[in-house]
């Protein structure tokens, strides 16, 4: 969000506007124009205030991680994207300029690696509490259990009790296999900003208008692969409703 809609949005500004609108309405029209214009300059005055444009800068705050796997993934790649804003920021004024969309990517896949990882977290501490083992014996005591029993009633509440630990069982499978995707993910992330950082050096030694085509192609490859991780991020929640 940029300074100039914060202080559109700000809570003050919306009254005046609000106010001016009800005051044209209910007791002279001329006072509707003139509230508008109140509004129009406020925020304007607003948009300036460079503490408006410090918030307005500020990292949305990231879901805190506990787990030392992703934790440790997570920082690499929280590295790696401080290093990219670093080569960025060295670079000359133009060429600083032609490379903030690569910097503007990188925040986003950043955000995108934590919520990935914070995900991954909640899977990991469920398969902890499942315990597949103690599933797969349940299922073993059910099955002695159906086999010795002679009441229909009684082996169908079995099954269906043996039904449900199948299916967590399967589950907890599943989710197995999406904790290997989330690293591969991440590790994937990780990989891309060390090669965006090599190519932003590379950047620094090439003219302005060569550098600003290829920014945009660096740009682009990262709004990929955080297409992918959208895409991946809904599969992922489909399969975590259950948990």
């Amino acid at each position: 969000m940029n300074n100039l809609t914060m202080a559109a949005t700000r809570p003050l500004h919306i009254i005046v506007l609000l106010a001016s609108v009800a005051a044209g309405l209910a007791v002279a029209i001329w006072l509707l124009p003139l509230g508008v214009i109140v509004y129009v300059g406020a925020v304007l005055l607003a948009a300036r205030d460079p503490g408006l444009a410090v918030a307005a800068q500020r990292p949305v705050p990231l879901p805190k991680l506990t787990s030392p796997t992703f934790r440790a993934i997570v920082g690499e790649i929280d590295r790696s994207q401080r290093e990219v804003e670093r080569s960025v920021e060295a670079a000359p004024g133009p060429l600083a300029n032609a490379l903030r969309p690569v910097v503007a990517q990188s925040r986003e896949l950043v955000a995108e690696a934590h919520d990935l990882a914070s995900k991954g977290q909640i899977i990991e501490q469920y398969l902890a509490s499942a315990n597949p083992r103690q599933l797969q014996d349940q299922i073993r005591g059910i099955d002695i259990q159906i086999a010795n029993t002679r009441d229909a009633y009684t082996i169908q509440q079995l099954q269906e009790t043996r039904s449900a630990l199948a299916d967590r069982q399967r589950n907890a499978t599943d989710l197995e296999t999406y904790i290997g995707r989330i690293n591969a993910q991440l590790a994937n992330i990780d990989a891309s900003l060390d090669n965006v950082l090599a190519e932003t050096v590379r950047l620094r030694t090439a003219d302005a208008v060569a550098a600003s085509s290829m920014s945009g192609q660096v740009a682009d490859r990262l709004r990929d692969i955080k297409a992918d991780m959208d895409a991946f991020q809904r599969v992922l929640d489909s399969a975590m409703t259950g948990i």
